[in-house]
């Protein structure tokens, strides 16, 4: 007998296709997500963190203990994989307006063009374990001009409330040349160790910012930072550094694509759309290597904020081709230390929504190590003083960041996902090494609910594909589990973070 295909046949086999993601089994639904590599979107450059001020005293401890602190953080077998360093360049002690010691710190420069290179040992002691450990990628920055150079004699503000930056007019070219010599310095240095030509320099951090107090700051308007960025570039290529500018390191999302109104009102000139002044004047962007950076502070409320303002910078970004954008500094800015899953799934959230709706190439958070009662760290530590205990506190943010970081390499490319995700439930992205075909996928499960679900792969005709998750729970920590073929599906665990890591062999 033949088959017959009746109307009501292919409209129940019409409804049974579009309820395919969400069919049920047992009493959960699987969702099913599609991998298309033929889909590419942002390549990215590194995950990384910044060493701002802490260590400088952590790498003063014994030689076991910190080194199993640069494990953590840049190992790929022992730890998360860090593929990029930020080193800070301090401007000097300063204990008249910051009173925490662990914000200020010892700049290289004596006086003007005289240097202790001998400095920062603490920090430059993780600069050479990152080397070491395979980190790549550097990036020098500088948050204040050293008081010589600054109108108040301060590396903050400290009481000047009118200015609209702390650099002392015409002091451009002065400050550029400070910043060379000692990127210079580090690029010729005698101990091969810790010889390093810096890929960026950051010559001013959320420029928007007042800085008045708590740490080394300076705020600049657009024009300064024209100027500043303009004399940099010209020292970098005379001194013949390949070393290129980032910024503006903006202090807030928004203000990537418009002027930030309150800094207007306030110092009486041009503050934010940066894009407009970095991408779209020539003078400045001869000095960058065709990348700007934000910093994700203050948009990570769920849902208002979160998506739409990602949303509008992802398009904005598209009027500016050949432009990378990078999210170079968040930290959750709240009170209380928090080494818990709670505190990991939301920086997980605001990882993904980076990556896949503002197409970020890098994503890096703000303090490697903190000894604050703060949200700001990935290791915390109770030390303060010499002959505290050099206690080491593992967060789960750390091991979160490290389901992206560890997997995630330099040269990777975003591809397409198709599927429903939900910020409250389940959200995932997915990246391929075009050389290997090797596939990452990353699913943020936020419920307390598990999430069944099945991953389809386009174009993977003649292969098998095999998926190896990691996961991240308040068990584990990046716990490695066997391999499960693509045409099963599986659940994402509640409350957790999983890496599929995807490898094909061939079914012929």
């Amino acid at each position: 007998m033949g088959c017959r295909v009746s109307f009501v046949h292919v409209l129940i086999l019409g409804l049974l296709w579009f309820l395919q993601p969400q069919l049920a089994i047992g009493s959960a639904l699987v969702q099913t997500f599609t991998v298309d590599c033929g889909v590419r979107c942002q390549t990215m450059d590194n995950f990384g963190a910044n060493d701002a001020w802490t260590m400088q005293n952590i790498g003063g401890w014994p030689e076991p203990v910190k080194s199993h602190v640069a494990d953590l953080l840049f190992s790929t077998n022992n730890g998360i994989g860090l593929s990029c360093w930020r080193f800070y360049c301090a401007a000097g002690i300063n204990h008249r307006t910051i009173q925490d010691s662990w914000r200020t710190d010892e700049s290289f420069a004596l006086e003007p063009g005289r240097y202790d290179w001998s400095r920062e040992a603490g920090e430059r002691w993780f600069l050479r374990a990152a080397k070491a450990r395979g980190v790549r990628q550097f990036i020098a920055t500088f948050y204040s001009p050293p008081p010589w150079l600054t109108r108040n004699g301060l590396s903050n503000l400290g009481g000047d409330t009118h200015s609209t930056t702390n650099l002392k007019l015409g002091a451009e070219e002065a400050y550029a040349h400070y910043i060379t010599d000692i990127l210079v310095h580090f690029r010729d240095d005698p101990d091969e160790r810790e010889r390093i030509e810096f890929d960026y320099v950051v010559p001013a951090n959320e420029p928007q910012w007042d800085w008045q107090d708590a740490q080394e700051g300076n705020r600049a308007s657009n024009e300064d930072l024209r100027r500043i960025y303009v004399a940099l570039a010209g020292c970098l290529r005379q001194a013949g550094l390949k070393t290129k500018i980032l910024g503006p390191e903006s202090g807030c999302l928004p203000d990537m694509t418009s002027l930030d109104a309150g800094a207007v009102a306030k110092w009486h000139a041009d503050y934010g759309d940066y894009l407009h002044l970095i991408c779209g004047d020539p003078a400045v962007s001869d000095g960058f290597g065709g990348v700007v950076s934000y910093h994700s502070y203050w948009s990570d409320r769920i849902p208002d904020r979160l998506e739409p303002e990602r949303r509008r910078l992802g398009q904005a970004m598209q009027n500016h081709p050949g432009w990378k954008i990078w999210q170079s500094e968040y930290c959750i800015m709240e009170a209380g230390r928090d080494l818990t899953m709670d505190m990991a799934l939301r920086v997980a959230l605001i990882i993904n929504s980076d990556l896949t709706l503002a197409n970020a190439s890098a994503w890096q958070w703000w303090l490697a190590v903190a000894n604050e009662d703060f949200k700001s760290g990935l290791i915390y530590t109770d030390y303060r003083n010499p002959g505290d205990s050099e206690d080491i506190l593992e967060s789960k943010t750390l091991w979160v960041l490290g389901n992206f970081s560890k997997f995630i390499r330099p040269g990777m490319v975003r591809v397409q996902l198709s599927g429903r995700q939900n910020a409250t439930k389940l959200v995932a992205s997915a990246f391929t090494d075009i050389n290997s075909g090797r596939t990452v996928l990353v699913f943020v499960n936020s419920s307390s609910q598990p999430q069944p679900v099945k991953i389809q792969f386009r174009s993977s005709a003649g292969k098998t594909i095999w998926l190896t998750p990691y996961t991240t729970s308040a068990q584990d920590n990046l716990a490695k589990s066997g391999k499960i073929p693509a045409t099963e599906s599986f659940s994402i665990l509640p409350r957790s973070v999983v890496t599929l890591l995807g490898e094909g062999t061939s079914t012929k």
